[in-house]
Order: structure tokens, then sequence, then C-alpha cells
């Protein structure tokens, strides 16, 4: 009894730490301290603009805090690009972050929300980090059915493939990483072209990546689904004259949707895992 009573002492802290948190987030407190477009105000800016995109989650801003992510090894020179390409303002290219970190909202699953309670840490560095004068998107932009308990998802999804129906696409991706893929959104595309990269550490390959995709024609829409290396390579593409984006867990998620897999904690943690 008294080993007990002893126990939850010792966690008291941790515990009173949380749910202090868990307050504060629910009551809004970091709502409006970054500009961040709602997944949906994203989706319609880049509809109206043609532009490329990369996306901050939580595996980027871990390899920005110096730490291992299970399919990417810290690495010191590519968080420094990452924390340049947080604060970068330029016509044509823009930067998203996961809007949900920072602004409560209702009718999020409930194991996101769960989860989003504790990334104190994160949401610290965001507000460090991030320009107070830019407007970012929104990560959740590519894995709405995921995020969101109730939303109209085939609005979603046929919204989000009519970006790229008429287009000639190259998918950057992992080996393999499509292989239990029964519902491929790209399937419309006027083409499709892929380019192999490893499924872990990418960066360690990444000029070699970037000299392949830059052998394709400017007129093609890259897709890339390559971790916090994604970036990087939207942004040197980009600076070449390409329109690429990074599209992360799109592709799982709308294959996730159509196979109407479950959105409980251990799908999710399953659905989060490295390929």
């Amino acid at each position: 009894m008294e080993k007990s009573m002893l126990h939850k002492l010792k966690n008291l802290p941790g515990r009173l730490e949380r749910e202090i948190e868990k307050h504060n987030y629910k009551n809004n407190k970091y709502a409006g301290i970054l500009q961040i477009r709602t997944f949906e105000e994203s989706l319609d800016y880049i509809t109206k603009n043609k532009i490329s995109f990369y996306r901050y989650g939580d595996a980027e801003i871990a390899i920005m805090r110096g730490m291992d992510v299970p399919f990417q090894k810290a690495d010191a020179q590519l968080a420094r690009r990452l924390i340049e390409l947080l604060n970068i303002k330029e016509k044509g290219v823009e930067a998203a972050i996961p809007y949900y970190y920072l602004n409560y909202e209702k009718g999020m699953n409930p194991f996101i929300e769960e989860f989003t309670y504790a990334m104190k840490a994160q949401r610290k560095f965001l507000i460090t980090h991030c320009r107070k004068d830019k407007k970012y998107l929104d990560t959740a932009l590519s894995q709405v059915y995921q995020t969101y308990e109730n939303y109209d998802f085939e609005k979603y999804f046929a919204r989000m493939k009519r970006l790229f129906q008429d287009r000639d696409v190259v998918l950057i991706c992992g080996k393999g990483i499509l292989s239990e893929i029964k519902y491929n959104p790209f399937d419309i595309c006027k083409s499709i072209q892929y380019i192999e990269a490893p499924n872990i550490s990418a960066f360690n390959e990444y000029d070699r990546i970037l000299q392949e995709a830059k052998q394709v024609s400017k007129d093609e829409l890259i897709c890339i689904i390559l971790g916090p290396t994604a970036d990087l390579l939207v942004y040197d593409l980009f600076k070449e004259g390409y329109q690429a984006w990074d599209i992360g867990h799109f592709v799982k998620d709308y294959d996730a949707y159509y196979k109407k897999n479950p959105r409980n904690a251990d799908a999710l943690i399953k659905f989060y895992e490295p390929d």
C-alpha cells in the first residue's frame, strides 16, 4: 500500500502538468500565436495558386530538435536546412505546419486529439522558430481522414484528385511503400512515373534522388512521399523551376478511407508506422 501511494505521488507532477497542458490547449491558449490556414483554406489556396509546398509534422520537428525518428536518423545538416526552410518567405512556395497543434478544433479524431494534448514541446518549438509575419498552410491537408472524425471525405478526396487528374505526375517515394495500396488516387493521372528512394534515412541519398528528379520535364508535377527529406526536395526542385508537393500520408489516407479501415488507437499507430 505504501509503495503504491509513493508511486502515485511520484507521478503526480507529470500528471498535473499534462492536465494543465490539456486545459490550455482545449481553451485555445495557443490559438492565433502563429498564422496558419485551416486545411480547407489550405486546399483552397493550392487550388487557386500554382505553387509548391512542403509540410512539417512531428517527425520534422523531432529532426530539428536533434532527435531520431523511426525512418530517419538525426542529421545536423538536415536539421539546419529544415529550420531554414521553416522561415523562408518566397512567392510560389509555401511551408505547412499543423493547424491543430496550436488550435483546438471540435470534430477531431479523439485519438489524434488525445495525442495532441501531449505536444507541448512541439508547440513550443514551432512558436519559437516560426515567423509571426508568415501565413502557413496546414500540414493536415494531406491526411484529413486520419485527423477528423466526421467530414465529407468524398468531397475532400474528389477536390484533391482534381488537382492532378490531368497532369503528368512523377511520384518520389520509398521502395515498396505502395505495395499494400489497393486504392491509388494517382491512377487517374494523365501519366505516372516513379522514382524510388530508400525507406530509411533517405537523406543519405539526397544528391542522387535530386539529380534523378531533375531529369524529368518541368511540365510534370512532382509529388513526394519521403518524410523530412521531402521538404528539402520540394524547395530545391522549386528553385530549379519545378512544381513539387510534399504529399506525406495522402496515398495511405485515401486508401484507408476506401478500405473503410478503422481509426482507433491501434489502427492509427499502425497507419503512422514506417512502411
